[in-house]
Order: C-alpha cells, then structure tokens, then sequence
C-alpha cells in the first residue's frame, strides 16, 4: 500500500517482504544494471564482502535477520518534513539502527536479497523517495507487546503495528558517520 501522508511531502509505503536469501534490503536498482541473470547476481551479491562494497557506495541498506518474512513501513521525508516513527511506533521500539546512507535517483525497492536485479521484480516493495541522499534508519518494532495485535485466528490484526518501520530523511550537515555494517541492528538492550 503506497500513500502519500498528510499530503504533503512525506511518502510511505507498506507490505511483507520476504527473504530465503538471508536478508531483506531496500535498494537503488542504477546500482546493479548489470545484474541481469543468476550469474551476475552471484558475482555481485553472494559473497558478504561483495554485498558490503554496495552498503559502503550507498545503493543498498541491509536489514540482516535470516531467512525471515516481515511485515515492513518505509517512510520517506525531505529537507521540508523529516520522516519521523508514529507515536504508536516509537511506544513500541525495541531499537533502531545506526543511519545508513542510500542514493535513490527517484526510486528504490525493498526486496529479498535474492531479488535484486537490473529489473525490479513485482514482489519488490517499489519506494518513491525523489533524487537524492538519505539517512537511513531501521527500526524494530515489538507490535505483538501491543493490546489487540492479533485477530482471533492468531494472525496480525488489521491494525497491527509493522515488525520494521524504515525512515528516509535527508542526512544533516554535516553528514553522519553512516552505518558500513552487514549486521543491521544493534543488540536489543
């Protein structure tokens, strides 16, 4: 699901993702033109070092969990309105990442690591985040700890709180020290 928030500048888009690759990652597909097939995606992407040359670049953010399915938010702001956690969500953060940068020329994708290609496949989360740099947050929620979070078949409830909530905000100035990690969060405390 894909709204535009307050109508204003904010955009914000919802849904699982889903990995047997190890890790979901939102991602800048000009970075991986070349990925065109399973063997440019191996020499790419399958080796841990490989995937770090991308995180330090700046075309893609590792959310490293295993093999896992996730219901995401990623959210994204400008230099006009930051992207910020609800008041709901950051009642229940249990801990968000150090800031990631990410380049976007307009759009990026939230995928499987198994799933980055030249060609954004339709399970990919497409996220309109205008050119440019942004910091990058990953954030973990505890929406089960949440009164009525689950329907009685045992399934999230319709108002559930997302497992991750992603912000995308224009990095400061000066600019952060971002995150150059493949181990996403932080031990929770």
């Amino acid at each position: 699901m894909v709204s535009d928030v307050q109508g204003g500048r904010m955009f914000e888009v919802t849904g699982p993702v889903m990995t047997d690759a190890g890790m979901q990652v939102l991602w800048n597909p000009e970075g991986f033109a070349s990925v065109v097939d399973y063997d440019s995606w191996e020499g790419s992407l399958l080796k841990d070092d490989d995937i770090l040359q991308h995180v330090l670049v700046g075309v893609l953010v590792p959310i490293n969990l295993g093999d896992s399915a996730f219901q995401f938010v990623v959210r994204v702001g400008d230099s006009q309105q930051a992207a910020d956690l609800t008041t709901r969500e950051r009642t229940r953060l249990v801990v968000a990442s150090e800031p990631y940068l990410i380049t976007s020329a307009g759009s990026l994708y939230l995928s499987g690591l198994e799933d980055v290609s030249a060609i954004p496949d339709e399970k990919a989360l497409h996220v309109v985040a205008p050119a440019g740099r942004y910091a990058v947050t990953v954030n973990l929620i505890d929406w089960e700890s949440e009164p009525d979070s689950r329907a009685l078949t045992g399934d999230p409830s319709p108002c559930a709180l997302p497992d991750f909530v992603l912000l995308l905000t224009a990095p400061t100035w000066p600019e952060p020290a971002f995150r150059q990690s493949l181990q996403t969060l932080p031990p929770p405390p």
